[in-house]
């Protein structure tokens, strides 16, 4: 793969400034981090979930096949499940550890990409500075960077394969199809066939980007496609084992309902084939609203760039298949951001840097009003807001409205606006909505409080039952070493009758439910999200 050539006459200076970019990087992370760890708790239903299955592997000690109240987990493979055990073997059971995994993988992350971006344009020193600048200033992934979920450990393992894959197309060497197979095979233990989506587009349209591809095509997609089987091997090497402990219901539900099922007509989180169109703004925040980000990507001779061609179709080719897919959820997109990073850190690299222009005052002004919006919202009459946002604490809006001010008098002032500052806007912005955010839900997306009291019903003696869909919520929470019992609404009256002393837990509209039928008091009630976590038992004679 040939590259354009970069002045390289500062190499001796690489280091220092590449060590002062890195040492950057790592407190902004560290920022975003520890005010995270101050105010998240796990957060139902999917953080609870997932800490649930790692809690069921651990009691168990299954390594095989994950489990959630004892019943076989089909939905995710066990990767992250065997992180969190691993944490726990050394550190010892905590939350702490959950909530450190995903972080952890974006740290590793940006450093990776600062090295993806030297494989793509040696000598650009820029693009290896600015590459993880832009990443981790971008909204959506700095937003999902704390969050206890699989897209960081699969975004890792997409980075390690597109790596060995960059290697490999300036030299067909099989140290450098490693990292494929093995980027491949992880993410297939991550998360699933979904790493297809990410790495499969950019070794098959070799022919577009790499010169050694052109050169030998038979070598590339022969050694390549061995790669592949490799790395669809590793994820086999678990799921052929699984499916042969679990039976036929686990491994048709594994392989085919959370794969095909999803594609065509998804059980979750259906939407429409543009809805990535429409969310664009958000999820290309602040770039979007910076003209000189598009005139930077939007010019021609960029694509003659080789390794551009590269990082447009890992980022494209993404964009369409997660569109053409029924189920959408912004975080699936994470993956992509390094190749959106990759591509813009060469654009505004290659551009002379030229005087403040009145374009480049829109993220700030966009930063302000969003501030504006947070703290006006709420005092409208007649509009319905969330219930966070009906209680948000007033110095949230003020700090996202002093952060576009600043930025606008800053850039005034000095007269000249680069990535960096618009990066460190949004990461401020983050950290202050972070702690803005969980300080203004009280314990609506955390169920500590719950499980302190519901702890008191089992040291007591009181069992306890969940009346409706249950997702694992408690497992985790409360250590038990047995399924909770679950049972349907209709039936509570029945399960509380065979157990006078029992209490249920149920999810609800209303804090204080009517029940026509049969009469019951309410032992304890709590914001849950945007409804009500009820406990309820038979009235006290």
């Amino acid at each position: 793969m040939e590259n354009p050539q970069f002045d390289s006459s500062d190499h001796l200076k690489m280091p220092t400034t590449i060590m002062r970019s890195h040492a950057g990087i790592f407190t902004a992370w560290l920022l975003l981090t520890v005010v995270n760890l101050g105010f998240h708790r796990l957060i139902p239903l999917d953080e609870t979930r997932y800490a649930s299955v790692a809690w069921d592997m651990w009691v168990r000690q299954d390594w095989l096949v994950p489990h959630l109240n004892g019943i076989p987990y089909h939905h995710k493979p066990p990767l992250l499940f065997w992180i969190d055990n691993l944490g726990w073997a050394l550190f010892g059971v905590n939350e702490l550890w959950l909530l450190l995994v995903s972080p952890l993988c974006a740290l590793v992350s940006l450093y990776m990409l600062s090295y993806l971006a030297g494989q793509l344009w040696p000598g650009n020193q820029q693009a290896m500075r600015m590459a993880p600048w832009l990443l981790l200033g971008s909204l959506i992934w700095g937003a999902y960077l704390n969050g206890s979920m699989f897209d960081m450990l699969l975004g890792l393992c997409v980075l390690a394969a597109m790596i060995g894959l960059v290697k490999a197309s300036k030299n067909l060497d099989w140290r450098h199809w490693a990292w494929y197979a093995l980027g491949c095979g992880f993410g297939l233990l991550a998360k699933g066939p979904v790493v297809f989506m990410h790495i499969l587009a950019p070794f098959l349209l070799g022919l577009f980007w790499s010169d050694t591809a052109k050169r030998d095509p038979g070598k590339w997609y022969l050694q390549g496609g061995i790669a592949l089987v490799i790395g669809i091997s590793i994820g086999l090497a678990w799921a052929v084992p699984a499916v042969l402990n679990a039976g036929d219901a686990f491994g048709g539900t594994l392989l085919w309902h959370q794969t095909a099922d999803r594609v065509v007509n998804s059980f979750a989180h259906r939407r429409p084939l543009w809805w990535y169109l429409e969310l664009s703004p958000l999820i290309l925040f602040p770039w979007f609203f910076w003209p000189r980000f598009w005139q930077a990507v939007c010019r021609k001779e960029l694509f003659a760039d080789p390794s551009v061609r590269f990082c447009a179709i890992w980022f494209f080719a993404g964009i369409l298949g997660f569109s053409a897919i029924s189920g959408k959820q912004v975080h699936y997109l994470l993956p992509l951001m390094p190749a959106l990073a990759l591509l813009t850190s060469r654009a505004l690299t290659s551009r002379t840097p030229s005087d403040l222009r009145i374009g480049d005052f829109l993220p700030f002004a966009v930063i302000g009003l969003f501030g504006l919006g947070l703290l006006l919202l709420p005092m409208l009459p007649n509009v319905k807001t969330y219930h966070w946002l009906q209680n948000r604490q007033i110095w949230w809006p003020l700090a996202i409205i002093a952060t576009g001010i600043a930025g606008i008098a800053l850039k005034t002032r000095s007269r000249r606006l680069t990535p960096y500052s618009l990066s460190a806007s949004v990461i401020v912005v983050l950290a202050a909505s972070l702690a803005g955010f969980f300080s203004s839900t009280g314990n609506a997306f955390h169920l500590r409080d719950a499980a302190a009291q519901l702890e008191k019903y089992l040291k007591a003696g009181e069992p306890i039952a969940w009346a409706g869909k249950y997702d694992g919520q408690f497992l985790f929470l409360l250590r038990l070493k047995e399924p909770m019992a679950v049972i349907q609404p209709q039936d509570m009256a029945q399960w509380l009758s065979e157990h006078p002393h029992g209490h249920v837990v149920s999810i609800g509209p209303s804090q204080n439910p009517v029940n026509k039928r049969f009469k019951l008091q309410t032992d304890y009630a709590q914001p849950y999200r945007e409804e009500w976590l009820i406990v309820q038992s038979l009235p006290n004679s």
